[in-house]
């Protein structure tokens, strides 16, 4: 069984799926992505495949906290797809080096998995990332409007002073002034 194989080898899948987040260059991988995520996610997995379960609404969920978490450290959409993909890659290329059988319903599981992962941590990251740039926009909106209303005080400021001057009588309207 493949939870069996994840379980047995989750020190040297989560060395590996360690060394290769390292070998990325921008931004560089930071201890938490590291020490987090995957560690979490195998977890997460193997406690799934061990009970038969289907539902992924806990790794949905830890998925999604993951997207959040590297959207605040300033990855990419692509590092948060790459961070499962190396996963993926890391237990089979260890199942294929082990000659470890998986079957194709335990393959499809792991698969399924890593999707719904995937698609959450996108969802939440996207979605945040959206929040944020609109909240930048609301507040470059906020300044322009801040900025023409102060100008308008000072185009009235100026008129009313104008006005109170030719309501004085003192200076004519036909006048230079």
């Amino acid at each position: 069984m493949l939870y069996e194989f994840i379980t047995f080898n989750r020190e040297e899948i989560i060395k590996r799926c360690r060394a290769k987040v390292a070998t990325r260059s921008i931004p560089p991988p930071s201890e938490a992505e590291i020490n987090h995520g995957v560690p979490l996610f195998l977890d997460q997995l193997v406690a799934m495949m061990r009970s038969g379960g289907t539902s992924t609404r806990e790794i949905d969920s830890s998925a999604g906290q993951h997207g959040h978490d590297l959207l605040l450290k300033g990855f990419t959409v692509s590092q948060v797809v790459h961070d499962y993909g190396d996963v993926c890659q890391t237990i089979t290329d260890l199942a294929l080096e082990s000659n470890a059988p998986i079957s194709t319903e335990d393959f499809r599981t792991l698969n399924r998995c890593l999707d719904d992962a995937i698609a959450s941590a996108v969802t939440i990251y996207e979605r945040e990332s959206q929040l944020a740039h609109a909240g930048k926009a609301t507040d470059r909106d906020n300044e322009r409007i801040g900025f023409l209303i102060h100008e308008l005080r000072n185009l009235v400021g100026t008129a009313v002073v104008a006005f109170e001057v030719l309501k004085s009588g003192n200076v004519g309207v036909g006048g230079s002034t």
